[in-house]
C-alpha cells in the first residue's frame, strides 16, 4: 500500500520541492498552502497527481477533513526568513505558533497518529547560545520556530506521536529556489560580470543543497519507523561554511568573473556549535559540496 505523504507549506520552496520528488518516487502526495503555486508548479503537481488545497493552517474546519488517512505530515509551513519575521512579526507567530498548535492539536486527535516531520531552522541552534541581554527583534523568527518546536514535542510526548525535528539551513539548489535569496544573488551578479557587494560579514552560511534535505528527510522517516528509535532533533548542515565574504569570492572565482567584490563591512564571523536535544545516533552526510555545485553551474553557463 502506497504512503500517504501531507505537506504543509507545499508552494514554498521546500515544500514543492520535496512534493513533487515524493511523487516521483511513487508516494502519495497531498498538502496545504495558503499562497497558491506558480504556475509552473501547479503545472507539475498536475501531471504527478499531488493534491494541493489552497488553504490556511489556522482554518480549523477546512483543514480537519484533510488529516484522515495521513502515514507522515511534513511540516514546512510559516515565514522563512528572518527578515520577514522581523518585517511582520504578527504574521510570523499566526504563520508559525498558531498554525502550528492547531495542526498539531487536529493530529493530536487523530484516530491514527502519523509520523510527524518539523522543518525548522539552524537558528534555533543559533538563538540557544545567546542569554538574556544579546536576545533582539532580529530573533523573532528563531523564537517562533522554537515556540513550534517545544509545541510540537509537547503534543507529542503527551499523545504518543512519533516526532521528528528537522533544523535546516542555507538550503539552495533546484529550479524554485528563491532569487532574492544572497547565494542565487551573487550567482546572477557574478554572471553579469557586476559588482558583489558584502553587507554582513558577521555571519557564517552552512549551505545545504535540496537534494540533500530530501534525502535525508526520507532516511529519517526509515530510521523513525524502527522500533524503540527515539532520536528527535536532527541538524541538517554540514560544517562546511562561509561567511558573506568568502562566498562572495568563492562564486566570482567558480565563474571567472570579472565582477568587482565591494565589502561594505569588515569582520569576523564566529560560528556556532551543534545542540544536542539527545544523544545522536544519526548524523548528516551530504552528498553535495557548494563548491563543486558552483562549478558544475558555471561550466554550464
Amino acid at each position: 500500500m502506497a504512503v500517504n505523504y501531507f505537506i504543509t507549506g507545499i508552494c514554498g520552496f521546500v515544500g514543492s520541492e520535496l512534493a513533487i520528488a515524493l511523487a516521483k518516487a511513487g508516494y502519495r502526495v497531498a498538502g496545504v498552502d495558503r499562497m497558491m503555486p506558480h504556475a509552473d508548479t501547479a503545472g507539475e503537481f498536475a501531471t504527478l497527481g499531488i493534491r494541493f488545497h489552497h488553504l490556511d493552517l489556522l482554518d480549523r474546519s477546512g483543514l480537519t477533513p484533510l488529516l484522515t488517512d495521513i502515514d507522515i505530515v511534513v511540516h514546512a509551513a510559516g515565514v522563512s526568513r528572518v527578515s520577514d519575521a522581523r518585517a511582520n512579526p504578527m504574521d510570523c507567530i499566526n504563520s508559525t505558533v498558531l498554525a502550528t498548535t492547531n495542526l498539531i492539536e487536529l493530529l493530536a486527535g487523530a484516530a491514527r497518529k502519523p509520523l510527524i516531520i518539523y522543518l525548522s531552522t539552524r537558528e534555533v541552534s543559533y538563538y540557544d547560545t545567546l542569554d538574556d541581554t544579546q536576545v533582539n527583534v532580529d530573533h523573532i523568527y528563531a523564537i517562533s520556530k522554537k515556540s513550534a518546536e517545544q509545541l510540537l514535542l509537547a503534543f507529542a510526548n503527551s499523545y504518543e506521536m512519533p516526532l521528528a525535528i528537522c533544523r535546516l539551513s542555507d538550503v539552495y539548489g533546484g529550479k524554485r529556489d528563491h532569487v532574492n535569496k544572497l547565494l542565487p544573488t551573487f550567482v546572477k551578479r557574478a554572471k553579469q560580470n557586476q559588482a558583489v557587494r558584502v553587507l554582513n560579514n558577521q555571519t557564517r552560511f552552512h549551505f545545504t543543497h535540496i537534494q540533500d534535505v530530501i534525502d535525508s528527510i526520507l532516511d529519517i522517516v526509515m530510521l523513525l519507523q524502527t522500533s524503540g528509535h527515539r532520536q528527535r532533533c536532527f541538524e541538517l548542515w554540514s560544517d562546511e561554511s562561509y561567511t558573506a565574504e568568502e562566498l562572495a569570492a568563492l562564486v566570482v572565482s567558480s565563474f571567472k568573473s570579472n565582477s568587482r567584490i565591494d565589502y561594505a563591512v569588515h569582520g569576523v564571523a564566529q560560528d556556532i556549535g551543534r545542540i544536542r536535544l539527545e544523544s545522536r545516533t544519526w548524523q548528516f552526510s551530504p552528498k553535495f559540496s557548494l563548491k563543486d555545485e558552483l562549478n558544475r553551474l558555471s561550466e554550464s553557463y
